[in-house]
């Protein structure tokens, strides 16, 4: 680990210096979009190329250049709802402090005693479903950015060195869109915006097509018909109820654990709590092909 980020230094001091000028623009694009951008694939397909063959290394890059933006654009929101609460910025400033050196300790503890308590935990069969989507999704980034790289997939010659191309489309779709709303200003394109059209499908993996239909319900339920029917309340409330269901869904987690989960209550059985782990994605037979004994999936020289 100590030399990985021996290797890492030069091109991380690079990735943080071009970070910090990242975080103005993602944080303007949070604030009125509520998207989060981040690097978490860029940065680890750039340190695939600057330090190939070192998956730890390509790891730590990208854990520095993702957290450093992610934690700019969180406490942006954070400062943004301490203003509508009438909080002065130095307090939210000292209890992100106090809250970070906390949760710190704590995050560490509960994986911890997860590790030693739950069983088959971070497995797909894993009971009480703790199949650990994100830390399983890292591992696979580490394996495709670190160990195979970059260069062997997207390189010159390489089986998907065509999608690169879309690095040059997602730069002029923003100027596209410009134009077309200056040209037609009144009509539906305005509302055309690419880093909200592109920069969702960051979240996949892990997350899965359940979890996008249920944000794009709830965003057409409060942005769309309480927003056109009762203005005045949206204008008023709408943040705080938003900021308000994140919170309830924090504390709700915590207790169906202590109370239901942990103790191995029974809880009715219906569609709510079962549909979800009958799907495809859950079952894990969204499968379109699969290698057989003898055979290898991609080319046979890299």
């Amino acid at each position: 680990m100590i030399r990985s980020f021996l290797v890492c230094d030069a091109p991380l001091g690079l990735m943080l210096i071009s970070d910090k000028i990242n975080r103005i623009p993602t944080c303007m694009i949070l604030g009125i979009t509520n998207i989060t951008l981040s690097l978490n694939v860029l940065s680890p397909f750039l340190a695939g190329f600057m330090i190939p063959g070192k998956p730890i290394g390509v790891m730590v890059f990208k854990v520095f250049s993702t957290i450093t933006l992610g934690q700019a654009q969180v406490y942006c929101a954070d400062l943004k709802l301490a203003h509508y609460m009438k909080v002065p910025p130095r307090v939210t400033f000292m209890c992100q402090v106090v809250a970070t050196i906390w949760a710190s300790i704590v995050q560490i503890a509960v994986m911890n005693w997860t590790l030693g308590n739950i069983d088959e935990v971070c497995t797909p069969t894993q009971p009480g479903n703790f199949t650990c989507p994100n830390g399983r999704a890292f591992f696979s980034s580490s394996i495709v950015w670190g160990v195979i790289g970059p260069q062997r997939m997207f390189g010159p010659g390489a089986m998907y060195a065509q999608i690169q191309w879309f690095w040059l489309i997602g730069a002029l779709l923003p100027v596209v869109f410009y134009v077309l709303i200056r040209v037609f200003p009144r009509s539906k394109l305005r509302f055309l915006n690419a880093p909200v059209m592109l920069g969702a499908m960051a979240w996949l993996p892990p997350a899965t097509p359940l979890s996008f239909s249920s944000w794009v319900i709830f965003g057409l339920i409060f942005n769309y018909w309480i927003r056109r029917r009762w203005g005045g309340w949206w204008h008023t409330y709408n943040y705080i109820t938003a900021a308000g269901l994140d919170s309830g869904l924090i504390l709700s987690t915590i207790v169906i654990f202590f109370a239901i989960i942990l103790p191995n209550v029974s809880i009715p059985q219906w569609w709510g709590n079962t549909a979800p782990y009958e799907t495809m994605d859950s079952l894990y037979t969204a499968v379109r092909k699969t290698v057989a004994d003898g055979e290898t999936f991609g080319p046979k020289k890299w």
